[in-house]
């Protein structure tokens, strides 16, 4: 009786031990658990819409152009100029002479003479091949104020590159003009001689007042103005020229690469 009683007071007294132990345990904490990443959408980018391309307005000049640029004097002639007429040499971007009506030419060792080979293939717009006569008749014109075609005009471009005209005398008897005359060679060579050393006469010769016209054409009466038939060594032609505005249109006739659309002034 003693051991059982024993027994049974034992396990009473276990039981009350183990839920007191229980009882005193910390309370157990969750572990902690990173919050999920908010999902973020990738940005819907769009594009900005592309302005329509719209024609450039017809640029504004002066209504009282005149399209002989050795005597026009002003921008805008000359700058038209430039379109409907080529000289022996032109500048590119960087102000360098290249070939133009010109295909090369050859300079002497003293300098003063300059020989000119022209194109062959090129031409008026009106399909007249542009000649050595041609060349030295231009020339003449500008140079010489007895030639018939020369006018009345003070050709002031030549004037100021070339210092003066045949015949001028300065106070110690010499030649104004640093040019001494020009001839044809052959069929497709010129020769300009100067009487003095001209180290930018290839620059000189590209300004539009010195590009070639068709003489015959000179030879009318106000020729340049509205009225007159424009004929082309350029690159466009004059295709309609009224109280509105000028356009130029590219010249089918012309030596190197044709422009693709024409020109529109106001």
């Amino acid at each position: 009786m003693k051991t059982r009683a024993f027994t049974y007071r034992s396990l009473v007294l276990l039981s009350a031990f183990l839920v007191l132990l229980t009882g005193c345990q910390p309370e157990s904490t969750p572990l902690a658990t990173e919050a999920p990443l908010p999902i973020v959408e990738a940005a819907t980018v769009t594009p900005s819409p592309v302005p329509a391309q719209s024609e450039e307005p017809a640029m504004q000049i002066s209504a009282d152009i005149n399209l002989d640029p050795a005597l026009a004097q002003d921008a805008d002639s000359a700058m038209i100029s430039q379109y409907l007429y080529e000289g022996l040499v032109r500048l590119d971007e960087s102000g360098a002479p290249q070939p133009a009506l010109a295909e090369s030419w050859v300079i002497s060792d003293d300098q003063l003479d300059y020989i000119f080979t022209l194109r062959s293939t090129a031409v008026f717009s009106d399909g007249t091949p542009i000649t050595p006569d041609v060349i030295v008749e231009n020339f003449n014109r500008w140079f010489d104020p007895q030639h018939p075609l020369h006018g009345s005009g003070d050709f002031a471009v030549w004037g100021r590159i070339f210092l003066g005209f045949h015949g001028e005398k300065d106070t110690s008897d010499r030649a104004k003009s640093t040019v001494d005359g020009i001839q044809k060679v052959d069929v497709n060579t010129v020769l300009i001689h100067l009487n003095r050393l001209m180290p930018d006469l290839l620059t000189d010769l590209a300004d539009p007042a010195i590009a070639i016209l068709k003489p015959t054409t000179l030879a009318s009466a106000g020729y340049g103005g509205r009225d007159s038939t424009i004929i082309s060594s350029g690159p466009y032609i004059v295709s309609a020229w009224t109280d509105n505005g000028l356009t130029l249109a590219p010249n089918p006739s012309y030596w190197g690469n044709k422009p693709i659309e024409g020109l529109n002034f106001t």
